[in-house]
């Protein structure tokens, strides 16, 4: 366009390939730079997780260079790094969580789910079991993502009735679990899999306004955003 205006029956087509080889438009530019930022953030998280060692510039760098980036300086790594934590601070997906027990988010009921609890004892008195331990389904809408730390149910379907924090239109729906790398067991076969969202006036109603039907892929990555 800048060489020929509207005229483009004489455009080179060799001009027009060294163009799109050689330069990318600024939301094809920006989607690079995000998905460059979640991978070396990916990096580093698994660092962290593997070594249980604090964030340094050693890290930064091997994150950076792990992601495939060359002739970059650390301190445009550290831009870079500072950009994709920023990111992963805003719940890991720079969407407000409106479900967030900390924001104001709470669960009203689990309808007719029950809790699974486990046989092993947390406390006893002379052999005679006082408490077992297990998980509020509250957890569900905490930040917090350990093996274990979790809501189980009994049977293989259960429900949860979240108010969330205030009314909205929702976008999108995530869901968040442990990787394969990260249980005990190496498989997390007790993923949500199949899952369905529905829109309700309050807790005692029945039937609502399904919003959508989705499937979580175990093989996945551990967060995983289902659009309206």
């Amino acid at each position: 366009l800048m060489l020929f205006g509207d005229q483009q029956e004489g455009f080179p087509e060799s001009l027009h390939q060294w163009l799109t080889s050689n330069f990318v438009s600024k939301s094809d530019l920006q989607t690079l730079l995000r998905d460059l930022e979640l991978q070396i953030l990916k990096n580093i998280t698994l660092h962290m997780t593997v070594t249980n060692q604090k964030l340094t510039s050693e890290v930064v760098t091997n994150a950076v260079t792990n992601a495939g980036i060359s002739g970059i300086t650390e301190a445009q790594a550290q831009i870079i790094v500072n950009n994709a934590l920023k990111l992963y601070s805003q719940d890991k997906t720079g969407m407000v969580d409106f479900a967030l027990e900390s924001g104001g988010g709470s669960i009203l009921s689990t309808r007719c789910s029950e809790t699974y609890e486990t046989k092993t004892a947390l406390i006893s008195l002379f052999g005679i079991p006082l408490w077992y331990f297990s998980q509020s389904p509250r957890v569900v809408i905490q930040p917090d993502m350990y093996p274990g730390n979790c809501w189980a149910f009994k049977g293989s379907q259960g429900y949860l009735v979240v108010r969330l924090s205030m009314k909205i239109y929702p976008t999108a729906f995530t869901v968040e679990h442990i990787p394969k790398t990260l249980s005990p067991t190496g498989n997390i076969t007790s993923a949500p899999r199949n899952f369905s969202v529905y829109g309700l006036d309050d807790e005692y109603q029945e039937d609502g306004k399904l919003l959508g039907q989705y499937v979580y892929d175990q093989g996945g990555e551990p967060l995983q955003m289902f659009p309206v």
